[in-house]
């Protein structure tokens, strides 16, 4: 090794053997992982050493490298593999004239250090793709992954004008990959036009520009056809390279195959279920005036009977999984019970009735069946599958109740709740309750529950439950209630005077409330100005995840004046139940989201004055 006493005044750089050098205390990357050492010596072997290593020389004559940790490293690993290699028997390093400027090397090193920026990157990536050499070259020669590499070079082919704007930081990366997918290069420009116009915000907003003949392949018509389908129709499928996005470019042909395939659903459920009749549909639902319109009675499947056992397993199932806590054993048991109890239809009913086959926002098939046509309706009651009736409505079974048993429980202690919360600050109303109930002018119902009893005023998960402290805090009680001294106790008690002698009147009375009828309920709230909001918010715990997802999609749409094939109806419809219930949560609660989803001031009113129709 050249020794620095011997270097001329302008000398920098002396040339060292592997052995004579070492990792030196200052160098800060005392760590490094194996795979980034890896890909650096691969690196090296491809290009050379680009950058000579910074060292401070000892006592002994050897140098401990400051700057260059990595590369040292990298070289020791090529020289266990080839020790002749000639690059590791002459190492070029800038020696440090002192510790001083050695710990100043060390520390510009790693801090003044920055990236190649993507759309150099890009472009350099290109460059060499051009000249032939592959991922595996560049990733060598940069010191990165091959995957990194393929990434990049996907990008590569953009126009000038986009890596332009991705250098000038007018467009991210993610924005650059959606440019990817267009196969107009007129598109690109209109996108970067509109960005720069700040008329795209959000990458939704770029693939309606990319592709605004497109439906993509979650689309429920496009999911229900399939890709194989719609290429085999001559359709023009379109693909991202960074996601597990696909555009049907051809909307003609998209639709044209799409009813085709709903007619062959419908004739296969003629012949597989037996029905007199099916129609099919074109949209992803049937509307609320769909049965009017089309003048349709119903019939129902013939409900099955569990044993007493069984009705206690399914109710234990059921409650499972309204917490979202059944595996998936435990779901086929229940769904297995329910198909019990759901029953089906018998061959009398299918003779003359039929269905509505349509395909839903999942792309899935649908069927609504039980349907009795105006014409046949006179048969059908004649085959006792229909019952005659003089009013409105008759032969249709009662919808089934959306709401739990232990649901309705809970909303009916709300309710309560709210009642009782109001009748705090309504003293003499109370007064004038217990009075009217104890002249036995109720006859043999009760307003109040005078017996002491504890009316259920809380639900079983008090989340967004939150009501006067005077209603949860407990009642007095001596430690030992057997052996109380009446007289001593009426005295303290009268001790406390009339003012509490009255808050504790009212705060009883609250608690003992039960609301008489239905009827009286709602005047005793008028009376009172009780609110079930003023007590209780709803959340995803104690209600969205409790209810189905069809009725959340109709409590969005109802909010937010939405009709179903609205683009923010499709897009909550295609959420998991869970994803619905928090996303419902957020809509009730999160200004934030509220100001997202652009409510205005009357469904912002409408939010907060929102309550299940279960209280209606």
């Amino acid at each position: 090794m050249t020794n620095q006493s011997t270097l001329s005044a302008d000398a920098a750089i002396i040339y060292a053997s592997l052995d004579q050098l070492y990792l030196h205390d200052l160098n800060p990357r005392q760590e490094v992982e194996q795979e980034a050492i890896e890909t650096l010596a691969d690196s090296i072997k491809t290009c050379g050493l680009l950058q000579n290593l910074g060292g401070l020389q000892d006592k002994n004559g050897k140098v401990g490298i400051v700057a260059g940790g990595r590369r040292l490293r990298a070289l020791a690993y090529l020289a266990e593999a080839d020790p002749a290699q000639e690059m590791v028997k002459s190492i070029p390093v800038l020696l440090a004239k002192d510790a001083s400027q050695a710990e100043m090397w060390a520390n510009a090193e790693n801090t003044a250090r920055t990236d190649l920026d993507p759309a150099d990157e890009i472009r350099a990536y290109g460059r060499m793709a051009k000249s032939n050499a592959s991922a595996d070259d560049i990733a060598s020669a940069f010191g990165v992954t091959v995957a990194h590499v393929k990434g990049r070079l996907k990008l590569a082919g953009l126009p000038e004008q986009a890596l332009d704007a991705l250098k000038a930081k007018t467009i991210n990366l993610t924005t650059a990959q959606k440019l990817t997918t267009a196969d107009d290069e007129k598109l690109i420009f209109d996108v970067l036009r509109l960005i720069d116009e700040g008329q795209i915000t959000n990458t939704g907003q770029i693939d309606g520009v990319l592709h605004p003949k497109a439906a993509k392949s979650t689309e429920r018509r496009a999911a229900f056809v399939g890709t194989a389908a719609y290429e085999a129709a001559g359709g023009k499928i379109s693909r991202d390279l960074f996601s597990e996005d696909v555009f049907f470019e051809n909307r003609d042909i998209l639709d044209e195959i799409f009813a085709a395939h709903l007619r062959e659903a419908g004739g296969a459920v003629l012949n597989e279920q037996g029905w007199a009749w099916v129609m099919t549909h074109d949209e992803s639902f049937l509307g609320w005036n769909f049965m009017d319109e089309h003048k349709f009675e119903r019939v129902y499947p013939v409900e099955g009977v569990l044993s007493d056992d069984l009705t206690e397993r399914y109710e234990e199932l059921a409650e499972l999984a309204e917490g979202d806590v059944l595996n998936e054993a435990g779901q086929a048991e229940l769904d297995g019970l329910q198909a019990v109890l759901d029953g089906d239809f018998t061959d009398a009913q299918k003779a003359i009735a039929g269905c509505v086959v349509y395909v839903g926002n999942g792309g899935k098939r649908e069927i609504t069946a039980g349907l009795i046509k105006s014409e046949d309706k006179k048969a059908a009651i004649e085959a006792g599958i229909l019952q005659k009736s003089n009013h409105a409505g008759s032969g249709e079974k009662p919808p089934k109740n959306p709401y739990s048993q232990k649901l309705q429980a809970d909303l009916d202690a709300i309710k309560l709740a709210s009642l009782q919360n109001a009748m705090l600050e309504q003293p003499d109303l109370l007064i004038d309750l217990l009075t009217f109930q104890l002249s036995g002018m109720t006859g043999f119902r009760d307003v109040l529950d005078i017996t002491l009893g504890h009316p259920t005023n809380a639900p079983s998960t008090e989340t967004g439950f939150e009501v006067d402290k005077r209603l949860s805090k407990p009642s007095a009680s001596p430690a030992d209630r057997w052996s109380v001294d009446l007289a001593k106790a009426f005295a303290a008690f009268k001790k406390k005077g009339k003012k509490f002698r009255d808050a504790e009147l009212t705060r009883q009375l609250s608690k003992l409330l039960t609301g008489g009828d239905a009827d009286f309920e709602v005047l005793l709230g008028k009376k009172s100005d009780a609110g079930i909001r003023k007590v209780w918010t709803p959340t995803a715990e104690n209600l969205f995840k409790r209810i189905s997802g069809p009725m959340m999609e109709g409590i969005y749409c109802d909010l937010l004046d939405l009709s179903p094939t609205d683009e923010k109806a499709k897009a909550f419809a295609k959420l998991k139940k869970g994803e619905k219930a928090d996303a419902m949560e957020d809509l009730i609660s999160d200004p934030t989201k509220q100001k997202l989803l652009g409510v205005t001031e009357a469904q912002k009113a409408r939010i907060d004055a929102w309550v299940p129709d279960y209280y209606v």
